[in-house]
């Protein structure tokens, strides 16, 4: 399979990167980022680094180059608190994910053979909320553009088209590098460690899920 990552640069993007190397399923991965990579990832065979500044944006080159690949992982995003404010967040998280999402149910998902089905699999969070009027007691920000981004990507999802849509919700994400007391603590909350969720994306991209929703306790029997 050929596969479309993103988020690159960041602790579940790299992750699925590395996964997708060394997994004997994924014949290639095409890669779209702002910044240089490490040469030991865009030097790599199975690895092609396209320079993409706006994703909001997907223009003809662009998709003729991504043409034959059959899903993306898409791990743009993150916490509300980690961006400068509210409509930087929800411009990065519900904005650049709809539109790529948007553009591969468009464009590459027609070109594909009839029997195959192009695969979007977001890496959301667990207590996305989809109720846009709810009122929440915990990081309601981030649930609720999560939320939002989920339901803009099922909603893309129709009988007629060749286009599936899955977000996995992991709890918390640990660093491959994390020590005793880090492991320790993210058991409290359910937290995966990155290489893990890291095989469950790109086994959702390879196989789909029976349900559009992965939750966090989900996704660790993927990758067993």
């Amino acid at each position: 399979m050929k596969v479309i990552i993103t988020g690159s640069t960041g602790l579940v993007g790299s992750a699925v990167i590395r996964e997708a190397i060394t997994n004997s399923s994924i014949t290639h991965a095409f890669v779209l980022s702002r910044k240089d990579l490490p040469k030991e990832i865009s030097d790599n065979a199975k690895v092609t680094v396209i320079p993409h500044a706006d994703f909001s944006t997907y223009p003809e080159d662009l998709l003729t180059q991504l043409a034959g690949c059959e899903a993306c992982i898409w791990a743009i995003g993150g916490r509300a608190a980690q961006f400068p404010d509210l409509d930087t967040f929800r411009k990065v998280s519900v904005d650049y994910t709809l539109a790529a999402a948007r553009a591969f149910k468009q464009h590459l998902a027609p070109s594909l053979p009839d029997n195959q089905r192009f695969r979007f699999v977001f890496c959301s969070g667990k207590f996305a909320e989809w109720d846009q009027q709810k009122s929440l007691s915990f990081m309601a920000d981030t649930r609720l553009v999560k939320g939002q981004v989920e339901k803009g990507l099922c909603d893309l999802v129709d009988k007629d088209s060749r286009f599936d849509a899955f977000c996995a919700r992991p709890s918390g994400v640990l660093a491959s590098d994390v020590g005793a007391l880090g492991k320790l603590t993210g058991k409290l909350y359910g937290a995966i460690q990155v290489q893990d969720l890291a095989k469950a994306l790109v086994y959702i991209a390879l196989n789909g899920a029976d349900k559009q929703i992965i939750e966090a306790d989900e996704l660790t029997p993927l990758h067993q």
